[in-house]
């Protein structure tokens, strides 16, 4: 718990529930690290959706998980120029 209560202090992660389930969300009024965990929030999101609809093993989404941002650093060097 004091993680998460971390998270909420240094990134402005917040909890509310949404249609009654608990929910943890970004607070896009917290500066500039809301854009980073955005992207970093999409991907995984990505992934998790690939996992649940059996595009990819949860060896897979592991192996993802456990490398990342690393594992996706050719998708941020095709995005920015010159890298």
């Amino acid at each position: 718990m004091h993680t998460l209560f971390a998270l909420e202090d240094m990134y402005g992660i917040t909890i509310t529930k949404l249609d009654g389930e608990l929910c943890l969300h970004l607070d896009k009024f917290f500066g500039s690290d809301y854009l980073t965990l955005f992207d970093y929030f999409e991907a995984w999101n990505e992934q998790a959706d690939r996992l649940r609809s059996g595009e990819s093993t949860k060896e897979e989404y592991d192996k993802w998980r456990y490398n990342y941002p690393a594992s996706n650093s050719h998708n941020i060097r095709a995005k920015i120029p010159d890298l």
